[in-house]
């Protein structure tokens, strides 16, 4: 018996906000002494489900993603769920409140929710604290966005100096240019934006790999077209980010809430986050892809393991499912030994083969920065 789904209705009449603020506050309680979690929840680790992606040797593929854990203050206690990693964040520069609330809805009719959060977090001095004082007993990504109200170019410089700061307190960073919840965000999707962003980052000559999150609402057209042109700058990708309203997935929705702003995450976007998933590594097989969007199942996370996927993360399934979610899909994977029958390319495995030597950053052409500057594409967000 699912005593979790049992006492959802209960949960689910409490604001989502409210709810996440306490259960953060429980799993904050356990994250010096994760092993608690461990014994309570009777998670183990398999060793059929080890997977080395870009030298990062992770005990589980299924981890959680960014948005869950902002600011880093429960990361072990969600590996001792069961978690293979938790990205972290999304990070920016300053501390930001973010959008005015109610900013989440959940969608239970569509098993999905929106969120228009904004990017509220403790900015980058307060998150390096928080990873400095507790070390970490789960691999860790740190997800590094701009901050509210930048131009092109600022956003980019911005996103540059954070990493500087912090990319030694994670395993792999990750760059959110795919947030339809602030605006400006979105813009970094752009083949000349994301092109110089990733070079300015290659002259930092970090070792920790580059993964680019990119957003639902990208065509499979459009994905192979930016990979063609910059995928040689980044490490891997994240497919994908939540979903804009509107978008052709909002005229299936059934729930009261389906109308508001935001990114629409859940199980309405899995089909979506899927096929990208498969076209993209069809086409660049040697490029790691971390699935997210849609992830209830331990039947989902096997088919985007087979889709091609080295990595997947959960959030919405989470919160519907609740903690045993990470476990019950561990020991599915590892019943089921799916691992060993992936086919994947060796140079997935292989650490980041990044130059020494600096490369020329690539300037934004003039009309084309006013161009991006004046519509960011953001779904929503405040002035």
């Amino acid at each position: 018996m699912d005593l979790y789904k049992l006492v959802r209705p209960a949960i689910f009449k409490v604001d989502p906000e409210v709810d996440h603020h306490i259960v953060a506050t429980g799993l904050k309680m356990f994250n010096q002494t994760p092993q608690v979690l461990r014994t309570m929840f009777q998670t183990k680790n398999y060793e059929n489900l080890k997977v080395t992606v870009k030298g990062i040797t992770f005990d589980s593929p299924i981890g959680i993603a960014a948005g869950f854990d902002k600011k880093a203050e429960f990361y072990n206690s969600l590996g001792a769920l069961g978690a293979g990693f938790v990205e972290i964040g999304s990070v920016t520069k300053y501390n930001q409140p973010g959008n005015k609330k109610k900013r989440i809805f959940r969608l239970p009719e569509d098993q999905a929710i929106i969120n228009r959060m904004g990017l509220n977090n403790l900015g980058i001095e307060e998150t390096r604290t928080h990873l400095a004082n507790t070390p970490k007993h789960v691999k860790i990504g740190i997800s590094v966005a701009p901050g509210h109200g930048l131009d092109t170019e600022s956003m980019i410089d911005e996103m540059v100096e954070d990493i500087k700061q912090i990319h030694s307190f994670g395993d792999y960073i990750a760059l959110n240019q795919s947030c339809p919840n602030q605006k400006g965000v979105t813009t970094l999707q752009e083949i000349p934006v994301a092109k110089r962003l990733l070079q300015k980052i290659h002259n930092l000559h970090i070792k920790e790999p580059v993964f680019c999150k990119f957003g639902n609402d990208v065509t499979s057209e459009q994905m192979l077209n930016l990979l063609a042109e910059i995928g040689d700058l980044m490490d891997g990708i994240i497919l994908t980010n939540t979903a804009s309203n509107p978008s052709p997935i909002h005229a299936d929705l059934q729930s009261a809430h389906k109308t508001e702003g935001g990114g629409l995450s859940g199980k309405p976007i899995f089909e979506k986050s899927l096929s990208l998933t498969k076209a993209v590594h069809q086409a660049f097989p040697d490029l790691p892809i971390m699935f997210s969007g849609g992830v209830f199942t331990p039947e989902d996370a096997q088919v985007a393991l087979e889709a091609g996927a080295s990595l997947v993360q959960v959030y919405t399934g989470f919160i519907y499912n609740g903690p045993t979610l990470l476990n019950q899909i561990n020991r599915h994977l590892s019943a089921h030994d799916v691992i060993a029958g992936l086919q994947h390319s060796d140079n997935i495995k292989a650490l980041p083969v990044h130059s020494d030597d600096d490369i020329v950053v690539t300037d934004i052409e003039a009309a084309k920065k006013v161009e991006l500057d004046a519509s960011s594409g953001a779904s929503f967000h405040e002035e």
